[in-house]
């Protein structure tokens, strides 16, 4: 996971900070639990600007998305990076 591990575990950080700033911090992916089923998918950050709504100014926390199990639409978010 990123360097700032104690700032990561609150989903909160995350929701305020830009795709921009995560990348800045060396992170490349976007880890989403799905609030109702408890699903864990980590999204490359590259993938998520493929979307023509999402920018690198995007805050991660306004970001699109929704469970294609359980389809609920409120996500824990965290960042992380992979070697």
């Amino acid at each position: 996971m990123c360097d700032h591990r104690r700032v990561m575990e609150l989903d909160s950080y995350w929701r305020t900070r830009t795709i921009a700033e995560a990348q800045s911090q060396g992170c490349t992916h976007l880890r989403v639990t799905c609030a109702g089923c408890d699903r864990v998918t980590d999204m490359p950050l590259r993938m998520l600007l493929g979307h023509s709504r999402v920018t690198l100014e995007s805050f991660i926390g306004n970001l699109p998305l929704r469970c294609q199990k359980c389809g609920s639409a409120t996500p824990t978010i965290g960042v992380g990076h992979r070697s």
